[in-house]
C-alpha cells in the first residue's frame, strides 16, 4: 500500500496538470498580444477597489456562515483567520487537501475535527444548493444570445444541472438518513476496517452539526441566507468587472452566466488556484455574446487573478500570524 502511494499521486498530479495546460492552451490558442494590450490599456482600473471590497466583504459573510455551521463558541475574529488560511490553502493546493485546515485549526480551539468537517460538508451542499439554483435560473430563466454554452462538445449547463442536483439530491438524503439514525450509523461506520475511525469522527460531527441546526431553525435559516448574500455579492463583482472593459456585456445576466458557467467549471475541474477550468469556462461563456476572443480572455485572466490575488493576499498575513507554514499545516491536517 505504502509503496504503491508515491506513483498513484504523481498519476494524479500529471492528471491535473494536463488538465490545467490543456485548458489553457485552449484559452490562449492564437492570442493577438496586441489586442489584449489594448484590452488592459482601455481598462477603468478604479474597479479594483470596489471589487476588493466586495471580495472582502464576502469572505466576512463566509466566515459568519462557518460559524453558524460550527455551532460553537469562537469568536468571529478567530474564524476569520481560520477561514482566510483555510481558504488560501484550498486555492494552492492540489485535489482540495486544503479543505483540512480549517477544521484541524479549530481544534485548538476545541472543536473537535468531525464538527470542523460536518460543517465544511454543510457548506458544501448549501454552495451546491446556490449553483443549481444559479443553474436552473440559466437555463429556464434567461435569454441567452447564443443558444447553449458548449466546451469540448459538452452542453455546460446541461451538465452541470444534473451533476449539482445529483450531488445535492444524495448529499441531503444521505445526511437526512444519518440524523435519523443517528448513533448507530456512527457506531457501524467506526468498525469499518481501516478508515472506521476517521469516518465515524466525520459522520457523528456532521450528523451533529445538522441535528443541531435542526433543532435551531433560525440558525439554520441565517446559514441559508448568508450563502444567498456569498452569491449574490460575488455576482455583483463579476458585473462591477464587466463594466471596467469595453467591447463585453456589462449586463446583469452576463455576470449571472460568466460567473454560473465559470464556477461550474472550476467545481468540475479543481485544478490548484482553479488556473485552466476558470479561464477557459469563463472564456466560453463570454463567446454567447460574440465578445472579441482576445477581450473575453484578457477579461479572464483578470477576473481570476482578482479573486487569486485577493485570497493570496488575505491569507497569507494570517499563516506568518499562525506562525506554521502552509504545508506544515496541510500535512497535519491530513494525518489527523
Amino acid at each position: 500500500m505504502t509503496a504503491s502511494a508515491p506513483p498513484k499521486r504523481r498519476g494524479q498530479l500529471l492528471a491535473v496538470l494536463a488538465i490545467t495546460v490543456g485548458c489553457l492552451a485552449w484559452v490562449l490558442w492564437g492570442i493577438d498580444l496586441a489586442k489584449v494590450q489594448a484590452a488592459l490599456g482601455s481598462a477603468r482600473w478604479s474597479f479594483v477597489v470596489p471589487v476588493m471590497l466586495s471580495y472582502l466583504l464576502t469572505h466576512a459573510i463566509r466566515v459568519w456562515r462557518y460559524q453558524l455551521l460550527l455551532g460553537a463558541e469562537i469568536s468571529f475574529r478567530r474564524v476569520f483567520s481560520v477561514c482566510a488560511i483555510g481558504f488560501l490553502a484550498i486555492n494552492v493546493v492540489p485535489f482540495r487537501l486544503g479543505e483540512f485546515v480549517r477544521p484541524y485549526l479549530l481544534t485548538r480551539d476545541g472543536v473537535s475535527l468531525g464538527q470542523g468537517l460536518g460543517a465544511v460538508v454543510l457548506e458544501r451542499l448549501l454552495d451546491m444548493a446556490m449553483l443549481l439554483g444559479l443553474l436552473v435560473l440559466v437555463a429556464f430563466g434567461l435569454d441567452l444570445p447564443g443558444g447553449t454554452i458548449v466546451v469540448s462538445g459538452v452542453d455546460v449547463v446541461s451538465a452541470g444541472q444534473r451533476a449539482a442536483a445529483t450531488v445535492l439530491g444524495v448529499g441531503a438524503v444521505g445526511l437526512a438518513g444519518l440524523v435519523v439514525v443517528g448513533q448507530p450509523a456512527v457506531t457501524l461506520l467506526g468498525r469499518l476496517p481501516g478508515v472506521g475511525s476517521t469516518l465515524g469522527r466525520l459522520v457523528s460531527g456532521l450528523v451533529g452539526s445538522a441535528s443541531e441546526l435542526a433543532k435551531d431553525p433560525v440558525r439554520g435559516a441565517l446559514a441559508l441566507l448568508a450563502s444567498v448574500l456569498t452569491w449574490a455579492i460575488t455576482v455583483g463583482s463579476v458585473w462591477i468587472v464587466l463594466q471596467a472593459f469595453e467591447g463585453v456585456p456589462a449586463t446583469w445576466t452576463a455576470a449571472i452566466v460568466v460567473w454560473t458557467v465559470t464556477i461550474a467549471g472550476m467545481a468540475a475541474l479543481p485544478t490548484p488556484g482553479f488556473f485552466g477550468p476558470y479561464e477557459a469556462f469563463c472564456l466560453a461563456a463570454l463567446l454567447l455574446w460574440q465578445v472579441d476572443a482576445d477581450v473575453a480572455r484578457t477579461f479572464a485572466v483578470v477576473l481570476h487573478l482578482s479573486h487569486f490575488g485577493f485570497t493570496v493576499g488575505l491569507g497569507v498575513p494570517f499563516l506568518l500570524a499562525e506562525g506554521r507554514g502552509l504545508g506544515e499545516l496541510v500535512r497535519e491536517s491530513r494525518a489527523e
